[in-house]
Order: C-alpha cells, then sequence, then structure tokens
C-alpha cells in the first residue's frame, strides 16, 4: 500500500522550497540567522526519497533505474532547457520586430561549446536569471542511478555500521579540495540512506538522542570552538560536517513532530506531489516574473514578514497555475517520444 504521508511530506518540502526558502534567498525577503535556520529543504528530500524507495514494491535492478531516472528526471530537464531557450529566441525575434530590441535579453548566437556543455550537463543556461536551482540535478540523478547497487551492500551489512561508514566516507572527501560534485554526493547519500534504513524504524527516544546529540555538537562547535552557524550556505556550497549535522538535527526535531500526527492528502498535496519536479524546474520562470512586478509595483511594507507571506503566496499562485501549462506540456512531448 502506497504510503501516503510520503507523498504529502514530499509536497510540502517542495512547498516550503520553492515559495519560502527561494523567497527567503532570491527576493532578499530574510536575513540571517533565519537564512540558515530555514536551510535543511535538501536533505529533507533526499531523506524522503530513500524512505520511499523502502516501502516501495519495486525492485528495479540498476539498469532498470537507470532508464526510470532518464524518464522523470533527465527528459524533464531537456524539454525544460528546451522551452525556455525557444521563449527566448522567439521573444527576442518579436522584440526585434517590434522595433524594442533593447529590451531583448537572449541571443543564442553567444553560446560558445562551453555554454552548450553548461546545458546538456544540466549545470547551468546562459543568458536566463533563477537559474541556480539546476546544481541539485548532477547529484540527485548519480545517487538515484546508483542506490540499487547500495540496496544490495545495506541488505547484507549491519545498518548502523553502513550508515556509520556513509559519514566516516563524506569526512574524509572533506580533506580533498576542489570536488564539490563528490562532496555533494557523499553529503546527501548520508539521508537517502538514513531514509532507507531508518524510516519508521526509529522509536521516539532514539530520534529525540539523535537530535539532541546533533543539536549539543552544533552548540559547542558554535560557543566553544568560535565556530560560525551563519550563513549557513557557506557550509552548504560545497557541503561540510556542519551542514551534515545541523541537517540531521533538523530532520530529527521534524520527526517528532510529523510522527505523531496524520496528514490528510489533498488537491494541493497532490498538484505538489505529482508535478513536485516539473514545478521546481520551472520555478526559474515564476520568479523572473515576480521579480518584474516587484520593480514595477513596489510595495512599502511595514514588516519583513508581510513582504514574504505576499511574495510566497504569490509564487505558489503563480507555480500551481504555471504547473497546469507546463505538465501537460512535458507529459505531451514525453508521449511523442515514447517516453
Amino acid at each position: 500500500m502506497r504510503d501516503r504521508q510520503l507523498d504529502i511530506y514530499r509536497a510540502i518540502v517542495m512547498i516550503y522550497m520553492v515559495c519560502i526558502i527561494h523567497c527567503c534567498y532570491l527576493l532578499g525577503d530574510a536575513g540571517e540567522p533565519l537564512l540558515s535556520i530555514m536551510l535543511f529543504a535538501m536533505p529533507s528530500v533526499f531523506f524522503i526519497s530513500g524512505a520511499s524507495l523502502s516501502v516501495s514494491k519495486s525492485n528495479r535492478g540498476t539498469w532498470e533505474t537507470v532508464k526510470n531516472r532518464f524518464k522523470r528526471v533527465v527528459a524533464p530537464y531537456y524539454i525544460y532547457a528546451l522551452v525556455l531557450i525557444l521563449t527566448g529566441i522567439i521573444s527576442s525575434l518579436v522584440l526585434n520586430w517590434v522595433g524594442l530590441s533593447r529590451h531583448a535579453f537572449f541571443d543564442i548566437t553567444q553560446y560558445d561549446g562551453e555554454d552548450y556543455l553548461n546545458v546538456l550537463l544540466a549545470k547551468y543556461i546562459p543568458q536566463f536569471s533563477f537559474i541556480w536551482h539546476l546544481w541539485f540535478i548532477p547529484p540527485y540523478l548519480i545517487l538515484s542511478c546508483t542506490f540499487p547497487l547500495q540496496v544490495k551492500l545495506m541488505r547484507k551489512i549491519n545498518h548502523i555500521v553502513y550508515f556509520a561508514v556513509c559519514l566516516v566516507l563524506f569526512l574524509i572527501v572533506q580533506a580533498l579540495p576542489d570536488l564539490t560534485l563528490l562532496k555533494q554526493v557523499l553529503c546527501f547519500n548520508i539521508f537517502m540512506v538514513a531514509g532507507y534504513l531508518f524510516y519508521k524504524q526509529m522509536n521516539t527516544r532514539t530520534r529525540a538522542l539523535t537530535g539532541l546529540i546533533s543539536l549539543a555538537i552544533i552548540l559547542a562547535y558554535m560557543f566553544l570552538l568560535g565556530g560560525n552557524f551563519c550563513p549557513m550556505q557557506d557550509h552548504k556550497f560545497p557541503p561540510d560536517w556542519v551542514y551534515v549535522v545541523y541537517s540531521l538535527f533538523a530532520i530529527s526535531a521534524l520527526s517528532l513532530v510529523l510522527g505523531n500526527i496524520t496528514l490528510k492528502y489533498n488537491l494541493v498535496f497532490k498538484i505538489w506531489n505529482e508535478r513536485g519536479y516539473n514545478i521546481y524546474l520551472y520555478q526559474s520562470v515564476v520568479y523572473t516574473i515576480v521579480s518584474i512586478l516587484r520593480q514595477k509595483m513596489p510595495l512599502d511594507l511595514p514588516l519583513p514578514g508581510l513582504r514574504l507571506l505576499l511574495d510566497a503566496s504569490l509564487v505558489f499562485l503563480l507555480s500551481t497555475a504555471l504547473s497546469y501549462l507546463t505538465y501537460p506540456l512535458e507529459r505531451w512531448v514525453m508521449k511523442k517520444l515514447r517516453l
């Protein structure tokens, strides 16, 4: 039986990430230390992915998983990239045609070999705004495609030992420079493995103890060793042990709350669960629209929280509405390609 609570958690995390975190970071709707405290969404995504695999009835092998990930991750990204580039070309042609060439923002003739490679590898789409969110695709793709191999190992090795090995491997790679992708993979693997091994397998006492130990380590780092908790972005790119420990605390704390309540699956959760990746991709379009609206209609709000509430509500509504166009388009293209 499908675990609907995981579907709800996935939708909540996506709403939180797209509408709250990115409003705070991309639109400047919050400052420190709130920016750092709220930065635990991506580890939660990987934890939920691992948990979903643990309750899944599917027994896909590595090759079947690779094909499935191409269909669900790679193909939608290329459709998104093509839509963006075609939109840029058409809009620039129209602006040139009506004599407003100074407003044209896109010129594909300026692309060089490196630009095309960045697009193909999902690193960056030049000349477009709010594209940095694509960094998530390579580590997620690597982990999701190789996870069946880890599943075989986890069935033969003690769970605590295997999780400890994942932690040690991540700590070892910290000493190596210029390996951001490897650090990201090993970092988020910790949470994917945790979701797979420990979802619904830990009692309340163990989860509370995990959270308290993680919190104690962070506090000792800050107040005894003089370490900096803020900005957490410096600990996230590339990820270090502070980011991992804080994320373990946050997930433990969330599990203590969500583990004791049952949420109802509704239309909003359904949309953001089923279309979550599509919404995540096209948020660059939404944030471009919102930033333009903010420039055209500046508001002097008395409290910073009101700005966040307004922006988050607008991003939520636009993202949901846009998905009614982009998600069917994505499904139609994939159907035509027989994917």
